[in-house]
């Protein structure tokens, strides 16, 4: 199974203080589970990401996937849940964000956005979270089920980048990294267009030239 990009940590990693041995066992279970799907998603896209293929990628029985996740709209909520978990930005102004570091100049733009598009949009799981958002235009249950955690993700991400960048000249940064978020994820809808794939580091080099001017980031902590 492919491994997990360094910006997507294990979130229900077992090992806790306090955890038992059966809980332990069911998280691993449940992250072998979170694997599974990623990859298929990933591999095969949302049709073709069934219970059955789940269970077969991911080893576990037919009856250890449905207590943890009874039906297909179920394993991609959770899915999805867990996916967004490592990228909500840093929590507090001291810690550094899953999705861009603390510290650095306005400059650093360029580098932070082409960052982002490597190491968490255009990874298995940043494609695993495109498959389940596509699906969702059509599948109003799904959409339904999903926009909760989307809207929490949404705020917590435009709570936490403030402890990373500021607005110049009183714009709303919350407005900018929309604007940013957007255009990274429509990427993967270009590249497909582009015959040389370079263009796309062309793209994000332009795009973060023109942002630049309208963020300033927060400087670092001190050593």
């Amino acid at each position: 199974m492919t491994q997990k990009t360094e910006d997507q940590p294990d979130v229900t990693a077992p090992g806790a203080a306090g955890t038992t041995r059966t809980e332990t066992r069911a998280d691993k279970t449940r992250q072998r589970i979170f694997d599974a799907v990623t990859d298929c998603l990933d591999q095969s896209g949302y049709a073709e990401t069934s219970i059955n293929r789940v269970q077969t990628a991911a080893g576990v029985s037919r009856g250890a996937l449905t207590h943890h996740f009874p039906s297909k709209e179920e394993m991609m909520v959770r899915t999805l849940e867990h996916l967004l978990a490592p990228v909500r930005g840093p929590e507090q102004a001291s810690e550094s964000g899953h999705m861009l570091r603390k510290g650095g100049a306005a400059q650093d733009l360029p580098a932070e956005l082409h960052r982002l598009w490597a190491r968490v949009i255009n990874t298995r799981e940043g494609r695993a979270v495109m498959e389940i958002l596509v699906a969702s235009r059509t599948d109003e249950t799904l959409r339904t089920r999903i926009t909760p955690s989307l809207w929490d993700y949404n705020d917590a991400f435009n709570r936490n980048i403030a402890n990373l960048y500021t607005a110049s000249s009183g714009e709303d940064l919350a407005l900018l990294w929309s604007i940013c978020r957007s255009f990274m994820r429509g990427l993967h809808s270009q590249a497909p267009y582009e015959r040389d794939p370079e263009i796309i580091t062309k793209m994000v080099d332009l795009f973060a030239r023109i942002v630049s001017p309208h963020l300033a980031t927060r400087p670092g902590p001190k050593e």
